[in-house]
């Protein structure tokens, strides 16, 4: 399966993963930059439309724990994730533990590949079965990522 979301490609690489890949108009250190700062995170990591994002913390070195929370402006709808940091390459790749709610526990891994200029960043989600990896496909987060790093290649082009 391949399919394009808001210009992320989404492909399913193995029974257990989902890899989302996108590439912005910017060398390697501004995405690194955009993806690891509180700051620039709330402007882009927002999923559809509409949400907020009240709770960021980032402490990025291996052992170092993130949290994530998202909201409507009311407040209402809100659910958080969180997780421990495995590697940290700087400017070259993060691999991360992600926790949602009652869900078993994944690993993300996110590769910046720069060329002339150009950077492809690929986020590539391992989880524990086919079952939970459909699930949280079921849930419409390749839309909600895809409409986020669309929002990413505009919050670079500022930057």
């Amino acid at each position: 399966m391949t399919t394009v979301k808001f210009g992320t490609t989404v492909t399913l690489p193995s029974d257990t993963e989902i890899a989302m890949s996108r590439s912005f108009d910017a060398p390697a250190s501004l995405v690194w930059k955009a993806f690891t700062t509180p700051e620039l995170l709330r402007r882009w990591l927002l999923g559809p439309d509409g949400w907020d994002m009240p709770i960021c913390e980032v402490d990025l070195r291996v052992g170092g724990q993130w949290r994530y929370g998202w909201a409507q402006p009311d407040g209402s709808g809100a659910f958080e994730m969180h997780g421990e940091y495995t590697e940290v390459t700087p400017h070259s790749r993060i691999v991360n533990t992600e926790i949602f709610e009652d869900n078993p526990p994944a690993v993300s891994t996110v590769e910046f590949v720069e060329v002339d200029g150009q950077t492809t960043m690929t986020t590539t989600m391992r989880l524990v079965s086919q079952e939970a990896r459909d699930a949280v496909l079921a849930t419409g987060m390749a839309d909600g990522a895809g409409r986020s790093y669309e929002r990413l290649g505009e919050v670079l082009a500022t930057l």
